[in-house]
């Protein structure tokens, strides 16, 4: 078999080193297709989150306007109806009217009227006791509203839904915030008295609650 030569070698060489070239090139390339790739995932998962939050904020103002709505329609039904006598004692708190609605009246609700109202027909599972009574923080209600509904909820949803349970609980129930944190405290005879409150099937109607709350 005969050698190759000299020339042979370094032709050889010359075409090992071409196509080493070449695929340093191609890898360059992929490289660069690989950055520019990233780069765009990047961007579309910033936009993506920045949707997600835009999202939850429409879903918030949405809420807030359909309970404005319902609220409205409720005052107005209210006006109209105070003077219908009823067949039940007025409970003394409105929280407890609220839980006493039967399924038919809670069909008028708004979506934060009904959150308060889940929370309060069990209080006693998730407020914790504490000196001045008990006490249900807002990362509580944040909690057990996704429990319920499966999603987590807006702040301002939390927000609302303590509102309500400070305006229906009247002079029994305050809101305080401490060390940045906001909480609905119940006085025991609060708590007592929703602990005592069954749903109703009677003739409770959203007027009662609504002229509570005034």
């Amino acid at each position: 078999m005969t050698k190759p030569s000299i020339e042979d070698l370094a032709a050889r060489i010359d075409e090992l080193e071409d196509r080493v070239d070449e695929l340093e090139a191609d890898t360059e390339q992929l490289e660069a297709t690989v950055d520019a790739q990233a780069e765009t995932i990047a961007s579309q998962r910033d936009q993506l989150a920045h949707y997600e939050t835009r999202t939850q904020e429409l879903e918030a103002e949405l809420d807030a306007a359909t309970d404005h709505r319902k609220h409205l329609q409720q005052r107005l039904y209210a006006v109209e109806s105070r003077d219908t006598p009823t067949d039940e004692t007025t409970p003394t708190s409105p929280l407890q009217q609220l839980i006493r609605l039967p399924s038919k009246a809670r069909s008028k609700l708004t979506a934060n009227q009904e959150r308060a109202r889940f929370i309060a027909k069990d209080i006693r599972e998730y407020a914790t006791n504490v000196p001045a009574g008990f006490a249900l923080d807002s990362s509580t209600i944040r909690t057990v509203l996704h429990a319920k509904e499966g999603r987590t909820p807006h702040t301002q949803t939390v927000s609302r839904v303590m509102d309500f349970l400070d305006d229906l609980g009247k002079e029994g129930v305050k809101i305080v915030k401490r060390r940045g944190t906001k909480r609905v405290i119940f006085s025991e005879h609060v708590v007592s008295e929703l602990a005592e409150t069954a749903p109703s099937s009677g003739k409770s109607s959203i007027t009662d609650v609504v002229m509570g709350w005034r």
